[in-house]
């Protein structure tokens, strides 16, 4: 399998910078990070990707939308929030989970688990 990409949904500039650097080092391709639910739209629509990481409040738009996009894609993601997982919205529920303040360990390996088996390449 050649590398991942995994695109980065989250609208805190720091936690996004601090889950590239541990998906990059991890050996993942990081597209983005991007903040709004448009433009992480416009991203899956654009770029083959082979998971994503996704906070449920984002900066502008609905995080439902953009799942609803990675699954029309057939894009596996991992939702990645400081809201507890009896909290998300239904549509959410079904994907794996991720608790903030989280261990990157945790992470990557939650990450590893949902982005093994790409049909994308």
């Amino acid at each position: 399998m050649g590398v991942r990409k995994v695109l980065i949904i989250e609208d805190n500039h720091l936690i996004a910078a601090q889950l590239a650097a541990a998906m990059e080092d991890d050996g993942f391709k990081v597209v983005g990070p991007v903040d709004t639910a448009t433009s992480a739209i416009c991203r899956i629509d654009e770029e083959a990707l082979d998971g994503a990481l996704l906070d449920v409040r984002l900066r502008e738009g609905s995080a439902v939308d953009v799942a609803s996009a990675l699954r029309a894609h057939g894009v596996p993601f991992v939702i990645v929030s400081g809201y507890s997982h009896d909290t998300l919205p239904t549509e959410l529920k079904d994907a794996p989970y991720v608790g903030k303040p989280m261990e990157l360990s945790e992470l990557l390996q939650t990450a590893r688990d949902t982005f093994k088996a790409s049909p994308q390449h």
